[in-house]
């Protein structure tokens, strides 16, 4: 009997898995050597990575700590592998060896002198708050009992109660800044607590000061690139706002490594590279509107080099990454369904000084607009005083000699963050400094000190006259940046804000004043939140008392500072209150220095000085 044979036919998808497990395992067996760079995009593309990582699992729903635990578990296994099973060699020049040291170094001292930047009433507090409650519920939204009394009141939108938040249709609160930074916050937060936020902040930092680094290896000599670093380590702007929990952070790694990649891709036509670039600058438009402006200029050059748009995307990007590009296309847009509303705030902020040229800062002392060129004016005081305004000068010196010259190549990193050379016209920020000097931190400070680097190092034929002028620049540097080193704004401000909310449960609802810590931008309603479980809430308007239904509470309470008893014996509410217990808070914090009419016409403007605020209050129990 003869046996009847049935063709075997494999299965496509059975045959794409094998062909990719046969490519992976010869990748993994293979003896290879990585060099420096090889090495550093590697590391640098880990974390991205993991950014990528953190910002889809958050738009899914689905962010749970297991994932980045086992992310960063697979990514040393297969680290491990490479080194031990696969003989790779890796080589590793001294002079990087020495920067991670001194990167270390610098990230541990600057977060020795730093406190988790949680309390409400400004940016890093809100991007705070957010990460902290996408760690805690899984999701960008959260809501509870006092919170959705607010909503009754003011329905979708603004969450004027909840600074930083806006109001869902369904009445939760989600975020109104865009979901970059604050996923990669969150990421760190679900693995190590408040401490996460130093960890987040060290890595980028690191990467950022490795690819500023390399960056500028391409173009000066290793003894003026560690010059370059030495003045971005000791200038006030990045060791200062390495203490906040603000997108510039993220914004630095992405920004300079994506540029390292592009210079790469430029020197070596290794499509890797490219794909490492995209890869990095497509994260920051999730976390910086300025990404939408540096990926336009990185195309525009792209086109201007090969000229045929078909040969530049078919032979030069290829497929593989026309297909990334897409897929991050349609990531794009589905997050722009959830988050509309800070793109729009984003892009009204932006065009603002294009919309009304005639205006520009606020004057706070008479709630006048200052003119747009006196806007420009201040600015550049602001850089003066903190002794940032020689990095601008001279670097602009060194791209104007470059362009008549035509030596676009070593322009290259200028060219990609030329769109945000604007804030030095219109900062489009509150006026209030250092403040305001975080529009410079991430891209126009870093690129101004690499070209007057390299400006010093054309112009200078006697390498003596070089460390000379480097020497003034950096003790320049120095005389702005060790006062400030060792302040740690709302040092020990947790601990008191523990002790005020032992006193209450967490069915109560607790209505905080915008003053009750002395300072009105570190509020202590989300950490009272977040930290230990209450319910507080940003109270400004006594008439909203009347609307909310006091039946769901075991009690109303409100913390009031008695410099603001007044306000609410006016509003007729005072009478309506118990006084429970005193409170006390002493903490330091810096001047707050606002744009006015002396400050803009005078010919220098001062430095803020640290300054120690004592207040007093009351804990008041609402009678009803």
């Amino acid at each position: 009997m003869t046996k009847l044979k049935i063709p075997q036919t494999s299965h496509p998808g059975k045959e794409k898995i094998l062909k990719f497990y046969t490519k992976f395992k010869a990748f993994f067996s293979t003896k290879t050597n990585l060099d420096s760079h090889q090495l550093f995009t590697i590391f640098a593309l880990f974390w991205v990575g993991l950014c990528w990582l953190g910002l889809i699992l958050s738009l899914l729903d689905i962010f749970y700590a297991t994932f980045f635990v086992a992310y960063l578990f697979f990514g040393f296994a297969v680290f491990i592998y490479i080194l031990n099973f696969n003989q790779t060699k890796i080589e590793i020049k001294p002079h990087l060896f020495w920067l991670f040291l001194i990167s270390l170094l610098a990230v541990f001292v600057f977060s020795y002198y730093t406190t988790p930047t949680i309390f409400s009433g400004r940016d890093q507090g809100s991007l705070s708050e957010a990460a902290i409650q996408l760690a805690q519920n899984h999701r960008l939204t959260f809501s509870f009992d006092g919170q959705k009394e607010f909503f009754h009141i003011y329905g979708p939108g603004q969450a004027l109660n909840f600074p930083g938040f806006i109001y869902t249709p369904g009445g939760e609160l989600t975020t109104q800044f865009p979901f970059g930074y604050i996923t990669w916050l969150a990421v760190f937060y679900a693995m190590f607590g408040l401490h996460g936020f130093v960890v987040a902040n060290s890595i980028t930092f690191v990467i950022f000061l490795f690819s500023f680094y390399l960056v500028t290896r391409f173009y000066l000599r290793p003894a003026s690139s560690m010059v370059a670093v030495l003045l971005v380590l000791t200038s006030f702007a990045f060791s200062w706002f390495f203490k906040f929990t603000l997108s510039e952070n993220l914004g630095a790694m992405l920004t300079w490594f994506g540029i390292y990649a592009f210079v790469m891709f430029a020197q070596k036509k290794k499509r890797f590279y490219l794909l490492a670039s995209l890869f990095s600058f497509t994260m920051l438009v999730f976390a910086r509107i300025e990404a939408i402006g540096f990926l336009t200029i990185i195309i525009l050059i792209l086109l201007i080099k090969y000229k045929d748009w078909k040969y530049l995307v078919f032979v030069v990007i290829g497929k593989k990454i026309l297909l990334l590009l897409g897929g991050f296309l349609l990531l794009y847009f589905f997050n722009l369904a959830f988050d509309t509303q800070s793109y729009l705030f984003m892009l009204k902020s932006i065009l603002h000084p294009f919309l009304s040229l005639g205006s520009g800062l606020k004057d706070y002392s008479t709630s006048s607009s200052i003119t747009f060129f006196s806007t420009a004016t201040y600015t550049l005081k602001i850089l003066f005083a903190y002794g940032l305004i020689n990095f601008i000068l001279f670097s602009l010196v060194g791209v104007v000699y470059l362009w008549r010259h035509k030596k676009f190549n070593i322009l290259l990193p200028f060219l990609i963050v030329l769109p945000s050379f604007i804030y030095i016209i219109y900062p489009s920020i509150s006026s209030d400094h250092p403040w305001m000097l975080r529009r410079f931190v991430f891209s126009v400070l870093p690129v101004s000190i690499f070209y007057t680097v390299w400006f010093f190092d054309w112009f200078f034929k006697k390498r003596m006259y070089f460390y000379l002028f480097s020497a003034v620049l950096l003790v320049t540097n120095l005389l702005v940046f060790l006062p400030y080193l060792t302040i740690s704004p709302n040092k020990n401000l947790l601990a008191e804000v523990q002790k005020i909310s032992s006193n209450f449960k967490s069915s109560d609802l607790i209505l905080v004043d915008r003053d009750a810590t002395g300072d009105g931008w570190s509020m202590m309603t989300d950490p009272m939140h977040s930290q230990f479980g209450l319910q507080a809430v940003y109270f400004f308007n006594p008439k909203d008392l009347d609307k909310i239904n006091k039946k769901k509470f075991t009690g109303i309470y409100f913390i009031i500072p008695d410099n603001k008893i007044e306000f609410y014996q006016k509003a007729d509410l005072f009478k309506r209150l118990a006084p429970i217990k005193d409170y006390s808070f002493s903490l330091k914090s810096l001047d707050v220095l606002l744009a006015n009419k002396e400050t803009l016409y005078a010919s220098s403007i001062r430095l803020p000085e640290e300054k120690e605020i004592i207040v007093t209050g009351k804990i008041y129990q609402l009678k009803y």
